[in-house]
């Protein structure tokens, strides 16, 4: 039986070097979805690319972490670090969030709906939503924005999930500790979305281990290993570094294209994921 692989690239928008790999990654190769970065120096560029790429499925890369902020930094100072950004490490900034949840819980609802209608500003259809350094998992955040999926009648939302299965030979320590904590957030997510009756998620999430090393050969490693029957693996393709280049490079690869089907995938976006779940239940 054929399962269903969406491809994604985040951070579209970032800057003009991610714009044309993400690009060239779907017109050349098997890139078939992008998050969209709003608050990124090339968003508009990258919203006038995907206008004229109808069949790449695009989502909002919420970004609340290792970024700039949409919303005036005078409305979201609890969140916001000297420099007027959001902090750039994830981990601390989570745990922060749950010291000061009371205090910015607030803001951070007014930044998503900041970042979602400057995206909806754009024109572009909202296949998904997933977050820059996946902060959306966060236990506190991800109630927060289910119910804007919900409002906003987002279809499908990231899950990071990625199975033991894929773990690699020379992983350390503190990598797996990571996995197995985004395991146990994505068990609580498909718990919560499992009674929602519009807001779906992929079986398993691949990338996480090989974040900034999704070249070739991590991509015909994992592919015999990938489980479920609706996966997703995301990428960081650019122009503008060796690392981004050998991750657009394997995104073009006629061997990647062919492990692919011989693994029993089809590639999909998030648009037709959407559209197939809306005509299953109607």
């Amino acid at each position: 039986m054929t399962r269903l692989l969406v491809v994604t690239a985040d951070d579209f928008g970032a800057s003009p070097e991610v714009n044309e790999a993400i690009a060239r990654g779907h017109r050349e190769g098997v890139l078939t979805t992008a998050s969209v970065l709003v608050s990124g120096e090339a968003f508009d560029e990258a919203a006038q690319r995907a206008r004229d790429l109808p069949n790449l499925s695009t989502g909002l890369h919420l970004a609340l972490c290792d970024a700039a902020p949409v919303s005036p930094p005078d409305a979201i100072p609890d969140l916001l670090g000297p420099d007027g950004r959001f902090p750039p490490r994830p981990g601390p900034t989570g745990v922060s969030h749950f010291v000061h949840w009371g205090r910015r819980k607030d803001q951070l609802e007014r930044e998503v709906r900041a970042q979602l209608e400057r995206y909806l500003a754009a024109g572009l259809p909202l296949d998904h939503v997933d977050s820059h350094h996946h902060l959306h998992m966060h236990p506190r955040i991800f109630d927060l924005v289910q119910r804007f999926l919900e409002d906003y009648k987002v279809p499908w939302l990231r899950l990071v999930d990625e199975d033991r299965g894929a773990r690699r030979g020379d992983e350390p320590w503190l990598g797996e500790i990571v996995a197995d904590a985004f395991r146990l957030l994505s068990a609580r997510g498909r718990r919560a979305l499992a009674a929602s009756d519009s807001v779906r998620g992929p079986d398993r999430v691949y990338g996480l281990r090989a974040t900034g090393r999704m070249d070739r050969d991590e991509w015909l490693r994992l592919l015999p290993r990938m489980r479920g029957e609706v996966a997703e693996v995301y990428a960081h393709p650019s122009t503008a570094s060796a690392s981004g280049r050998r991750e657009l490079e394997a995104l073009c690869d006629d061997a990647v294209r062919q492990a692919i089907r011989r693994a029993g995938w089809r590639t999909v976006g998030t648009r037709e994921l959407a559209q197939a779940e809306a005509r299953s239940s109607s």
